[in-house]
């Protein structure tokens, strides 16, 4: 499958640096040669065809109900099933659920049950007569197809199920056409985001270097102003004792004269 996690970065990244720092609106994946590793490896994956899979089973008891879960990694790639039961019909059914809601029960983070989308609703077949065979096209993957067997109806009647599924993968020239497209997706998204990171980038060089010359004159600023406050303690302690000295002058003086003044 594309890998749109790195798409989505490469589309939403326009910008990384705002008034000069980082950006907290997003969490972009590290851009490290390890996480470059990942992304061609998974992206190099994705043109291989995988085998064909088939899950077989006979002599299965269904008192109730049984599911197969199948995990479809490619899209475009066919399910043929076909199956027989001993003791009576069964309700068939096929459904198509995300990789994380493959348990039975599966419910959303609101407390609903999980949104399947239902290929062929639950119907009886009479599968205890003739086998039942069919195929569809699985249009979106990664998923998981969910292949239904119900009893439930009749769950005081055991029914005994026989069953083959193969998973054929699409045809090389589907998975390499798609594995191309991808390619140039991802290719056009690397470079509007290289662009942006380069206009990006001499904005930002420019505003750097301005900063750098606020970031000296304010210095020059600040280098000039604690040397007048250091002159302003200076003269504060300075004219504290010049006032001191001058009152106990004064003192002195107007003690002498008052003593002069009685004497005549």
């Amino acid at each position: 499958p594309a890998p749109t996690h790195w798409n989505h970065f490469l589309l939403s990244q326009s910008s990384i640096y705002t008034a000069g720092r980082m950006s907290n609106q997003q969490n972009p994946p590290p851009l490290s040669s390890d996480s470059l590793q990942a992304f061609f490896s998974k992206l190099d994956k994705s043109k291989v065809v995988p085998k064909e899979a088939t899950y077989k089973c006979s002599d299965v008891p269904v008192t109730y109900a049984l599911e197969l879960p199948i995990p479809i990694s490619l899209k475009g790639s066919t399910i043929r099933y076909s199956f027989t039961t001993v003791e009576g019909d069964v309700s068939f059914g096929v459904f198509m659920r995300k990789p994380d809601d493959t348990a039975q029960g599966t419910t959303a983070d609101n407390g609903e049950e999980a949104e399947e989308e239902e290929l062929q609703p639950l119907t009886r077949v009479d599968s205890h007569e003739s086998p039942v065979t069919g195929s569809f096209l699985v249009t979106e993957a990664p998923s998981v197809a969910v292949i239904v067997w119900d009893n439930n109806y009749s769950w005081f009647r055991s029914k005994t199920l026989s069953y083959s599924v193969t998973i054929k993968p699409p045809s090389q020239d589907i998975v390499q056409a798609k594995y191309i497209s991808t390619c140039n997706t991802s290719l056009s998204n690397a470079s509007i985001d290289h662009r942006s990171a380069e206009s990006r980038l001499s904005k930002l060089i420019a505003t750097r270097s301005q900063l750098k010359k606020d970031v000296e004159r304010l210095k020059a600023e600040l280098a000039s102003a604690m040397s007048s406050l250091a002159s302003s303690e200076k003269e504060e302690i300075y004219l504290n004792e010049r006032m001191t000295f001058r009152k106990k002058q004064m003192e002195g003086l107007e003690k002498r004269l008052s003593e002069a003044e009685k004497k005549n």
